[in-house]
């Protein structure tokens, strides 16, 4: 694990915080279509509700708004979250 740079944009889908405790760099050599998190190659933890989440949520990529990555970590990811 390592730390986030302080320049860096978090918004927490979960519960809105803006506090990133770790970031965390994934690989996954098969992906598997049934589990979105095997295409995720990168997580950040909420330093507030302890959440991992997709970078590409919690750092808003691609200019997605705060609803739409709150919509889709609620209706792919908030079930399957890992245990980091």
């Amino acid at each position: 694990m390592s730390s986030v740079p302080e320049d860096s944009h978090f918004v927490c889908p979960e519960c809105g915080g803006s506090n990133c405790a770790t970031m965390i760099m994934h690989v996954s050599t098969v992906p598997d279509e049934n589990d979105p998190w095997s295409m995720v190659l990168k997580t950040v933890k909420c330093g507030q509700c302890s959440s991992i989440i997709p970078a590409h949520l919690a750092e808003l990529w691609d200019d997605i708004s705060i609803n739409e990555a709150k919509k889709e970590w609620c209706d792919i990811y908030k079930k399957s979250m890992p245990n980091n």
